[in-house]
């Protein structure tokens, strides 16, 4: 994040200057990863504005930066990425507070949908714009797939990217020769020049770059004074300091720090004002300075030490107002722990910086809460609160109290007895309550993954005897189908497991135990049963293991159904016919909207729904909470020693679990537009009999209508049949289901309403 107010001062006295971008060739560009990302995502031709009305993921995003990686290779420059890791500790309520979504962002989501359903489209795409709280984590799984792909350096810091950054330019084999991110950067003792933007669109592509030496000119300060105004003016990891909020802040601080000689004796003097003291300012402004000067990194060595430590000597530096003291240990603060958190294993440190995992369960560990946004429709039913709250979080079995779980479970002491505190939007400003992670019922559950460390050439028996190529929840059902098949899942590979495809498979079939589809036994229980059933009658090529998955899931949390949420119909539901037509429509286009959309490379010009927004709020959750619970089985499964720590595959095995992007709305919208279309060519009544004269050529030409409606989205007519074969698939579970007696009869109702009321309508 780049210091308030001071971007306006870089350009207005001219202290940006740019270069074509060749001058950096046959150079490694160290690039800061969540400002590069969030560049990308804030400005055109790649911002999305309907991101927040669609949910998901940015469509067009991969393409964008695979151009930008084609534009630094063609000019052989080597870019490093490096991406933020956990956040440094926030002691105050007012930190705290700011890690909820702004309240004016439901404002505006509201509005927007009003203005949507009143027919002022560009006006509600103006307030959806930058109203989708997208984090770099919410997108770091496609950004690593395409590094991989293209083989692209990357690597994600302990705590803060720059500082990361600053030791790999620093460091004696140069790792990177220049960095290009915030201007955050530049407060570092010793930091002169760091990139601030990079055109990589245009013919002819240019970079920025601010010096640090001709800002301190220009100012008249010392490098430790405007240390001290970046932070005063605010930043990341800063509040801007009360006493000069306002338009000419930057000039208000900079003759303060003058004045009083320190941002340190500037504070002081100014400590009993009323919200300055209110703030506790000078503990903020102590712990920033601290941050900065002593900020954690990875070394080469893979231990995590205070940067001035990792870093010999400082770089030469021609201003004669450079403060030369270079930090020593002695130098260093005995409570760094205070400022960023208390210590986790470097072993941590390491997976978390290869891409085994991403920070956010260690965040929750380290911080001691889970903070729970608004989802994007707002999350105003109370079916959604009880869900994320009940069934997500606060569950004994439930995904993030397991995944707390199994992080203590394989750590020392000091964290098994920590408390993990669920703060929700909706609770607010009500006290916390803990996450019951270590009742006996979560801490037995997640002892059980060491019944799983199936070898090598069981796997191998399986994949030739199933007749299958990769390692995902088809295969470990099928290996798991019969009691017979069942025991030999119990013999244990001597060694510990050894290959990535080892590794894969088991933390599936652990993943698989820990959610109940598994038993103990190793044998299914009736929701395996009826994923491996219905995925049986699949096509491998439509890709429904994952979304199977999830529906299950969301059967069994009660919130697979076609009824109105908190008995409120949301505009972009179903348009025609009775309410049990209604209902029906709605069931099945809930279920569609599950699936991912085979998109092109555009943002999203379709119809909205805030019916299946509303819908998609509860899938995007539970994708990431089992997403999350998936990466940490796997840190588990390292740290119990139950296979080879040393490897070079910890990306590999990540981008090889289940999970690994999250669904917009488009699937039920499509499905929307097919069966409305349908039906007011019919007459605006639906199609009752398939064999009726002028039937088929309707259904043509709402597939038709389908194509002009969805420029988007590849082949839409083949997604339609895809989508309702999806249906088929989910009817198939649910029938099982239903004969073992493990769904509710008005649930299993439902379903085969919704296909007699389909069948006639599908192409």
């Amino acid at each position: 994040m780049p210091i308030k107010h001071l971007d306006s001062y870089l350009s207005e006295r001219k202290h940006l200057q740019t270069h074509p971008l060749s001058v950096l060739s046959d150079s490694r560009l160290g690039i800061d990863a969540s400002h590069y990302l969030a560049t990308l995502i804030d400005n055109p031709p790649s911002r999305e504005p309907l991101l927040a009305a669609t949910g998901g993921l940015p469509l067009a995003l991969t393409t964008r930066i695979e151009s930008d990686l084609r534009a630094l290779e063609k000019l052989r420059i080597k870019p490093v990425f490096v991406f933020n890791g956990l956040q440094p500790s926030r002691r105050t309520k007012q930190q705290q507070q700011q890690q909820f979504e702004p309240p004016e962002a439901c404002k505006d989501r509201r509005e927007a949908w009003a203005k949507y359903e009143a027919g002022q489209e560009d006006a509600a795409t103006k307030l959806f714009e930058g109203r989708s709280n997208l984090q770099t984590w919410d997108l770091w799984k496609i950004v690593l797939r395409i590094f991989k792909h293209r083989n692209v350096e990357f690597i994600v810091a302990p705590y803060v990217a720059w500082a990361q950054l600053i030791y790999l330019q620093r460091h004696s084999k140069s790792y990177i020769h220049a960095i290009y991110g915030p201007t955050e950067t530049l407060l570092y003792p010793g930091v002169d020049k760091v990139i601030t933007s990079v055109d990589l669109v245009s013919a002819n592509p240019t970079f920025s770059f601010v010096q640090k030496r001709s800002i301190l000119n220009d100012l008249g300060v010392s490098e430790e004074q405007f240390l001290d105004i970046g932070i005063l003016l605010g930043s990341e990891h800063s509040p801007p300091f009360p006493a000069t909020v306002h338009e000419q802040a930057l000039k208000a601080t900079v003759d303060m720090v003058k004045y009083y000689k320190s941002g340190f004796a500037a504070v002081s003097a100014m400590a009993d004002q009323p919200h300055v003291k209110a703030m506790q300012y000078p503990e903020l402004y102590a712990r920033a300075r601290s941050m900065i000067k002593y900020s954690l990194i990875l070394s080469s060595e893979g231990l995590v030490t205070p940067l001035p430590l990792a870093i010999n000597t400082p770089p030469p530096h021609g201003n004669p107002n450079h403060h030369n003291h270079h930090p020593t240990a002695a130098d260093i603060p005995s409570d760094l722990h205070e400022i960023f958190t208390h210590r986790l294993p470097d072993e941590v440190y390491f997976y978390l910086s290869r891409g085994l995992m991403g920070p956010q369960p260690l965040v929750w560990l380290t911080t001691s809460q889970i903070i729970e946004n608004p989802p994007l429709d707002n999350g105003e039913t109370t079916e959604y609160r009880r869900f994320v709250k009940e069934v997500i979080t606060d569950g004994q079995t439930g995904p993030r109290a397991t995944t707390l779980a199994l992080m203590m479970s394989v750590l020392n002491p000091f964290w098994q007895s920590k408390k993990v505190m669920g703060h929700f939007w909706f609770e607010q400003p009500a006290p916390p309550k803990p996450i019951a992670h270590n009742s006996p019922q979560t801490t037995q559950l997640a002892e059980r993954v060491s019944g799983w460390n199936v070898p090598y050439a069981i796997i191998e028996e399986e994949l030739r005897r199933q007749n299958w190529s990769t390692i995902d929840f088809s295969l470990c059902l099928g290996a798991t189908v019969s009691e017979k098949l069942a025991a030999r899942t119990k013999i244990k590979a001597p060694q510990g497991l050894e290959k990535k495809d080892e590794i894969v498979a088991n933390v599936i079939w652990r993943f698989l135990e820990l959610r109940g589809f598994l038993q103990n036994t190793h044998m299914h229980s009736p929701l395996a049963r009826a994923m491996h059933t219905a995925l049986r009658n699949a096509r491998l090529t439509d890709k429904f293991q994952d979304p199977l998955y999830l529906f299950l899931e969301l059967v069994r949390a009660g919130v697979m159904h076609g009824h109105l949420w908190s008995g409120r119909a949301f505009s972009g539901g179903p348009s025609f016919g009775t309410d049990d037509e209604k209902s029906c429509m709605l069931l099945v286009m809930r279920v569609l909207s599950i699936l991912p959309l085979n998109f092109m490379p555009q943002p999203w010009s379709a119809p909205l729904s805030r019916e299946l927004l509303v819908f998609n709020s509860f899938v995007r959750s539970l994708t990431r909470a089992l997403r999350t619970l998936l990466e940490v089985t796997s840190l588990n499964m390292l740290l119990r020693h139950d296979a080879r720590r040393a490897r070079d595959d910890l990306l590999d095995i990540n981008l090889s679990l289940p999970f690994q992007t999250e669904v917009n709305t488009g699937f039920g919208v499509l499905a929307k537009v097919y069966l409305d279309a349908l039906t007011h060519i019919n007459g605006r009544q639906r199609v009752r009999d398939p064999n009726a004269e002028g039937v088929r050529e309707a259904k043509q030409m709402a597939l038709e209508i389908c194509e002009e409606t969805f420029p988007g989205v590849k082949n839409p007519k083949m997604e339609v049949e895809r989508g309702f074969r999806f249906w088929d698939v989910t009817l198939t579970a649910m029938r099982q289901l239903h004969s073992e007696g493990a769904v509710l009869r008005e649930l299993i109702d439902q379903f085969e309403a919704a296909e007699a009321w389909l069948a006639p309508m599908r192409p």
